[in-house]
């Protein structure tokens, strides 16, 4: 348990974007199991603090000022068991473990997690979140692979969450946050796939209309084991980004294909002969390879962020015109815009199995960035004139996944469920968290 002076309590009370997000708990607990969280619960409790949990991730987006933060950064344990039969199996996850370590526990025995784009992303609060991944349109969202959650109440229960036991609370966690207690251990379903085809093609910005009017035109008539997406981008001139992109704007597409090689070369094929790529880094690859495919960047960059995004009902003509016309100036300030082609298995995914509800065919979303937050200005307004040229054509659903620090409130945390399971999600609140210890999420507020 740290304070503020002791040493270790600054580096604890860090999230991963340190410099956008800054936040000064009262004490920082570091437990080593689900035991040392119910009695940190217990403490909070009789102290009247309110209680935040930090994973293994990106943390949550409202700052934990005064209140009792648990970390788990000595919870990381990963454990895997495959079926029999060889069908599949499931990871035992403790909250402090990041997709990586999954993926690297699950491929000796030929399986893989629906994690997410980038393999340094938290597996918990990613997946309470909802979670679309590489596979989403094959297998739909990370928050439908949970079947068994263990978690700690504002009020100090230690509960074992499944189908038959405490089934309605199982039910909110997959998509509801952080909102109805601390999750110190999920487990998930795992996939038999050991290998799959992927990569990125990247083109000069100069090619974008025919670019993207292209890929648009090939999503339409892809099979569910492909995913894709797509980035309007402005490579900064630094040496960790390789030569052909330092310093260019580009148009990349993304694409996962769970199958074999001679398909994916095919099915890919007329995305990577558009022109004269910058770059094409399509191939067969291990699962463990998946982070590779986006490229994010492991560790957070010294800048100050702000993003914004939502349901797209279609990358048309004039979605890619505004894309290209306001993201395209590399002066706006904004870094990147991306839309990813959902639908498939997400969107057959029952509504009412589960809260996590986002059912738009694509999601888009654009980040900017900045060395000062004076200069962040400028980008926020350029994903403002973005979003409003895009209105006519935007679903109005959320991923509460997708909005950071900056970008939280009621309106915007209703926006991403559908008005039946929102009601079912403020009934647990009221029941499981009634005076809202856990708020530093996208709070679910309690009902009068």
């Amino acid at each position: 348990m740290l304070v503020p002076g002791d040493a270790g309590y600054d580096a604890a009370r860090r999230t991963w974007n340190a410099t956008t997000f800054e936040q000064q708990p009262a004490i920082v607990v570091l437990p080593l199991r689900a035991a040392d969280v119910v009695s940190a619960v217990a403490f909070a409790r009789e102290h009247n603090l309110s209680i935040a949990a930090q994973g293994g991730g990106h943390g949550h987006p409202r700052p934990a000022n005064g209140a009792l933060l648990v970390s788990f950064a000595d919870m990381a344990a990963v454990r895997v068991t495959p079926a029999a039969d060889g069908s599949g199996g499931t990871a035992r996850v403790e909250a402090g473990a990041r997709w990586r370590e999954v993926i690297d526990a699950a491929q000796p025995h030929g399986l893989a997690p629906l994690a997410g784009f980038a393999a340094t992303v938290g597996v918990v609060g990613y997946t309470l979140g909802g979670g679309i991944g590489w596979m989403v349109r094959q297998y739909g969202a990370a928050a439908g692979s949970v079947r068994f959650a263990e978690l700690v109440t504002s009020d100090g229960r230690l509960l074992q969450l499944h189908e038959q036991s405490h089934s309605d609370l199982f039910w909110g966690l997959r998509g509801g946050g952080g909102n109805f207690g601390i999750v110190t251990a999920l487990e998930l379903e795992l996939y038999p796939v050991k290998e799959v085809f992927g990569g990125f093609v990247a083109y000069p910005l100069a090619q974008g209309k025919a670019a993207l009017t292209a890929y648009a035109h090939w999503t339409k008539s892809v099979p569910d084991a492909l995913t894709s997406a797509m980035r309007v981008i402005h490579y900064p001139p630094v040496p960790q980004i390789p030569e052909p992109l330092r310093g260019a704007s580009a148009i990349v597409i993304m694409a996962c294909y769970n199958g074999s090689a001679a398909e994916g070369e095919a099915l890919l094929q007329p995305l990577r002969s558009l022109g004269t790529p910058l770059l094409d880094t399509f191939r067969r690859m291990p699962y463990t390879q998946i982070g590779t495919i986006a490229n994010d960047p492991p560790e957070a960059p010294p800048l100050f962020t702000a993003s914004d995004g939502g349901g797209l009902r279609d990358l048309s003509s004039d979605a890619i015109d505004s894309l290209l016309r306001v993201a395209g100036d590399r002066a706006a300030g904004i870094f990147l815009v991306e839309a990813r082609h959902l639908g498939g298995a997400l969107a057959r995914q029952p509504e009412a199995s589960m809260p996590f509800g986002f059912r738009s065919p694509w999601f888009i979303s654009a980040l900017a960035t900045a060395p000062t937050s004076e200069a962040l200005q400028g980008g926020k307004r350029s994903i403002g004139t973005l979003l409003q040229a895009l209105k006519p054509m935007l679903t109005g659903e959320r991923l509460i996944n997708s909005l950071d620090a900056g970008n939280t409130g009621p309106q915007l945390t209703r926006a991403a469920y559908s008005a039946a399971n929102y009601q079912k999600l403020l009934a647990l609140k009221d029941e499981y968290d009634p005076e809202n210890v856990f708020r530093f999420n996208h709070n679910i507020a309690n009902s009068d």
